[in-house]
């Protein structure tokens, strides 16, 4: 299962690689079964890319955080997932 606790304070350290490595070794065992919340792990590994983009300095973070926000209906299916997505909308980066 997703270490959404090491994921957060990853996020709160700026150390946005780590957090999506963190969430995207879970999601590669998920990710080719029928798990219904395989998106929503995909879409928090996006906003970590995103953030991390962005600390970067490259153009395409807004384009991979809008990947994370189309999966706001998953989210709002679990308790965790909603609390993960007020998390990382502190986050956003514009």
């Amino acid at each position: 299962m997703a270490n959404f606790e090491l994921f957060k304070e990853l996020i709160k350290k700026g150390k946005y690689y780590e957090a999506h490595e963190v969430l995207e070794e879970y999601w590669h065992t998920i990710r080719k079964t029928d798990n219904p919340y395989k998106n929503a792990y995909r879409g928090f590994i996006n906003a970590a890319v995103a953030l991390e983009l962005k600390k970067r300095g490259r153009d395409r973070y807004k384009y991979v955080w809008e990947t994370y926000e189309k999966y706001r209906d998953l989210y709002l299916k679990e308790d965790k997932f909603i609390e993960i997505m007020k998390f990382l909308d502190k986050y956003k980066p514009y």
